[in-house]
């Protein structure tokens, strides 16, 4: 059964509005849809204050902004750090026949750790130049409207082939 917004409810939000609590803390506190507070707020004439909400907005967006500027220099410093094991001497350790330790000094890690380790710069490089596309606001909008367009013209030449195959003209069948 829908609930209602009593008199009890409107009582609450005029309660909560003026002590200034935010439309989304009185939506969780009362337990009821953002949209529902809105509207409820809007028919008894209780404004919320827009420029707060855009200041807050716009504070939570510089810090993730600093968020993933640290995160850009983490990863950078983790790609460094993975090259230089990958193109540095390196120890193998061992034993002889006998059972002493035995150390030997080679060019470049075995294949394994080269692999691993190229992987890690690989991996910490794309993941830096990611988030540097994030903080620039280039996150492949571009690319992801022309994968759509290409995704439409593919789903619109399929339904007209299918259209075709089954003699019917698409125009008559499907509105267009």
């Amino acid at each position: 059964m829908a609930r209602t917004f009593s008199a009890e409810d409107e009582e609450t939000l005029r309660q909560l509005h003026a002590d200034g609590v935010s439309r989304n803390e009185i939506a969780r506190q009362m337990e009821w849809s953002v949209g529902t507070i809105t509207n409820h707020a809007q028919r008894l004439g209780l404004p919320f204050d827009r420029e707060a909400t855009r200041a807050a907005t716009d504070a939570r967006q510089v810090d993730l902004t600093a968020r993933r500027q640290a995160n850009i220099e983490g990863a950078y410093d983790l790609a460094d750090e993975a090259r230089e094991r990958a193109l540095a001497r390196y120890e193998l350790t061992g034993f002889d026949h006998v059972g002493n330790p035995v150390t030997h000094t080679v060019r470049r890690p075995p294949a394994r750790e080269f692999k691993d380790f190229t992987q890690a710069w690989s991996t910490a490089m794309t993941t830096a130049v990611k988030l540097e596309q994030v903080n620039a606001g280039d996150v492949g909008r571009d690319e992801a409207q022309g994968l759509l367009r290409g995704l439409g013209a593919a789903m619109t030449a399929a339904a007209n082939g299918i259209a075709q195959d089954l003699g019917v003209d698409d125009a008559d069948e499907y509105g267009s």
